[in-house]
C-alpha cells in the first residue's frame, strides 16, 4: 500500500494524499502556486485574502475525495462504483489537484489581460486592412483567444483560459509525467492517463461522472472557493454546509444517458442557501466597488506591459506562455525557469521597474498621456490609496424580458464617459466605467455551445430528485415550488460603478473639481437608469 501523507489546511483540517499526490504537490511546477493569490489582488482591500491557488487546490482534492466516498458508500440503488473502469478515482484525483495549474499571475485579472491582449494581436495579424465596403467586421468576433489552441479535443464548450492552459502543462509537463508514470507504468497508459486528466480539467465531456464532480452545478471547485474564499476575507456569505450537501449527492443516468449530479430533495433548502450564499460573495465582496478599481488599474498595466515586448518589465504574453510550456523554443531549463517565475511577484517586480523607468523619463524629457496614467495606476496600486467611485449604483434586470439590457446601459454610459473627458480636457482613460452583472439563478435548457469559450449551461441550475416509490423525477431546484429560486430565475443585479483615476501632478482642487464634473455629467444616466 502507498505511503500516506497528511497536509494541514485551514478550512478541513488534515487533508491525506499517497505518496505519489505528495510528490506531484511537492513539485516545483506545483509549488509555483504558492506565489498566485486565489483572488488576485483583492487582498488590497481585504487584507486577509492572503491564500493561494496552491491551498485551494489542496481543498478541490479534499472535496472531491469525499464526494467519492459517499457515491461508493450510498446503501441504495445509487451507489456509484468508481472502479468501472480501471484507476478512474486516481484520474479524477490527479485531475483535482491539476485543475489550476495553468493560472497565470493575479488569476482571474492576468487571465481577462491574456485573453484581450492575444485577441488584440490576433485580429491585427489575420483581420485585413481594407477599405472594402464589403469585408464583414462583425467576423473578428471569431478572432478568440482559444484560435491559438486548434487541438479542439481540449476545449469544451465553455472551457476557461486557465483551464486549458492546465491541460497545455499535463500534456507536457516532464515533472507531471514523472510522476504520472509511476501510476500508469507503460509509455501508452501514461499518454491516455494525461489525455484524460487534460479532457477532465476542460469539462469536455459532460456526461462523464468524474468531469461532473470537476464541472456541474455542485461542483468541488465551487464548493471550496465559497468556503475557502469566505473565510479567508473574513465574512460569512460562502459558509455553506458541505457535509450535508455531499451526504444528498446523488448520480442520476436518465433514458438519454445524460449523467446528472443530483441532489436529492431533503437538500433542497441547503441548495437554495449555496446558491444566494454565491450570490451574496460575488456582489458583496468579488465584485465589491474597491474591489473593481484596483482590479481594472491592474489590467491597464498589466495590458501595457504584455503590449511592451521590448522592455526588460515585460509581462510574458499567452503565446509565448503556450510556446514555453511546450517547449517549443528549443531551451528545456530557460522554458521552466520562466514558467516558474510567471506569479504575482514577477508582477509586482517589474510593476516598479515600469515605474522607475518612467518617473526617470518624466524627469527628463517628460511623458506622453498614456505613460502619465500609467505612471499613475502604478503609484495608486503601490501606495494603496484606493479611491470610492465618483458615482455607483444598482439595479435588479430581467434578462428574460432583455438580455441586452446590461450592455445598452454599459454602451450609453461609455459614450457619456468618452464626451466628459474630450470636453474636461481629461486623458480618457482617467474615466472609467464599469459594469457587473451577476445573475442570481441561471435557468436554461441544457445547451451545446460549440467550440472554444462560451457559457456553460445550466451552471446554477441545481437538479433536485424526487423519488416516490421506484419514481423519480429530476427538476432544476428554479422549477421548485418550494424555494424562492423559482422567484430569481433569469434575474440579475447590475452594479455600475464610474471612477476616476487622478493625476499625481493635479492638485486636491483640481482633482475634486473633476469628481465633481464626472459626477454632475452622470448624474442624469442614474436618475434615468437607476431609478430607486
Amino acid at each position: 500500500m502507498p505511503k500516506k501523507a497528511r497536509i494541514y489546511d485551514a478550512v478541513y483540517g488534515y487533508v491525506e494524499l499517497d505518496e505519489f499526490e505528495f510528490e506531484l504537490v511537492t513539485s516545483p511546477i506545483f509549488q509555483r502556486l504558492h506565489r498566485i493569490k486565489q483572488l488576485g489582488p483583492l487582498h488590497t482591500v481585504f487584507p486577509s485574502a492572503q491564500h493561494s491557488r496552491f491551498s485551494h487546490t489542496i481543498g478541490v482534492f479534499y472535496i472531491v475525495t469525499k464526494m467519492m466516498e459517499h457515491l461508493e458508500n450510498r446503501p441504495d440503488e445509487y451507489k456509484y462504483d468508481f472502479r468501472k473502469e480501471e484507476k478512474q478515482k486516481e484520474l479524477l484525483k490527479f485531475a483535482a489537484l491539476l485543475h489550476d495549474i495553468g493560472h497565470v499571475p493575479l488569476s482571474h485579472v492576468g487571465e481577462e489581460v491574456l485573453k484581450e491582449t492575444t485577441e488584440e494581436k490576433l485580429r491585427e495579424k489575420f483581420m485585413p486592412k481594407t477599405k472594402d465596403k464589403t469585408f464583414d467586421p462583425f467576423e473578428q468576433q471569431e478572432i478568440k483567444w482559444w484560435k491559438l489552441f486548434p487541438e479542439k479535443q481540449y476545449l469544451g464548450g465553455s472551457t476557461k483560459l486557465h483551464e486549458r492552459l492546465s491541460a497545455e502543462i499535463v500534456l507536457h509537463n516532464e515533472e507531471i509525467d514523472k510522476v504520472l508514470s509511476k501510476v500508469w507504468q507503460t509509455k501508452e497508459d501514461c499518454q491516455k492517463a494525461k489525455t484524460k486528466i487534460a479532457q477532465i480539467i476542460v469539462g469536455q465531456d459532460e456526461t462523464d461522472v468524474p468531469t461532473l464532480l470537476l464541472h456541474s452545478e455542485l461542483d468541488a471547485d465551487r464548493l471550496d472557493y465559497l468556503l475557502r474564499d469566505s473565510f479567508f476575507t473574513g465574512v460569512g456569505y460562502g459558509k455553506v454546509d458541505l457535509d450535508y450537501i455531499i451526504s444528498r449527492l446523488v448520480i442520476f443516468r436518465g433514458e438519454d444517458n445524460f449523467a446528472d449530479l443530483c441532489v436529492e430533495n431533503k437538500g433542497l433548502h441547503t441548495v437554495e442557501h449555496y446558491i444566494l450564499s454565491r450570490f451574496f460573495l460575488q456582489t458583496q465582496v468579488i465584485f465589491n466597488r474597491k474591489v473593481r478599481f484596483i482590479d481594472l488599474l491592474f489590467e491597464d498595466v498589466m495590458r501595457y506591459m504584455v503590449k511592451h515586448e521590448d522592455k526588460d518589465w515585460c509581462l510574458m504574453g499567452l503565446e509565448e506562455f503556450r510556446n514555453r510550456i511546450r517547449h517549443e523554443e528549443g531551451d528545456l531549463r530557460e522554458d521552466l525557469h520562466k514558467i516558474y517565475a510567471y506569479t504575482d511577484a514577477q508582477v509586482f517586480s517589474k510593476m516598479r521597474k515600469l515605474h522607475e523607468e518612467l518617473d526617470r523619463k518624466g524627469r527628463e524629457n517628460g511623458m506622453a498621456p498614456e505613460e502619465e496614467y500609467i505612471n499613475d495606476c502604478v503609484k495608486t496600486i503601490m501606495d494603496g490609496e484606493i479611491d470610492e467611485p465618483v458615482e455607483s449604483c444598482q439595479k435588479i434586470i430581467n434578462l428574460a424580458e432583455d438580455e441586452d439590457a446590461q450592455q445598452k446601459l454599459e454602451n450609453k454610459a461609455k459614450a457619456i464617459a468618452k464626451k466628459l473627458a474630450k470636453e474636461c480636457g481629461i486623458y480618457e482613460k482617467r474615466v472609467k466605467t464599469n459594469f457587473v452583472c451577476q445573475e442570481v439563478m441561471k435557468y436554461k435548457q441544457r445547451v451545446n455551445v460549440g467550440d472554444g469559450e462560451g457559457e456553460e449551461a445550466n451552471r446554477e441550475a441545481v437538479r433536485i430528485m424526487y423519488k416516490k416509490n421506484s419514481l423519480e423525477k429530476i427538476i432544476s431546484a428554479a422549477q421548485s415550488n418550494a424555494t424562492i429560486l423559482k422567484d430569481l430565475a433569469d434575474t440579475a443585479l447590475v452594479i455600475f460603478n464610474v471612477y476616476y483615476v487622478r493625476s499625481k501632478s493635479e492638485s486636491d482642487e483640481e482633482i475634486k473639481a473633476n469628481r465633481e464634473a464626472i459626477k454632475v455629467d452622470f448624474s442624469e444616466f442614474v436618475t434615468e437608469e437607476f431609478k430607486s
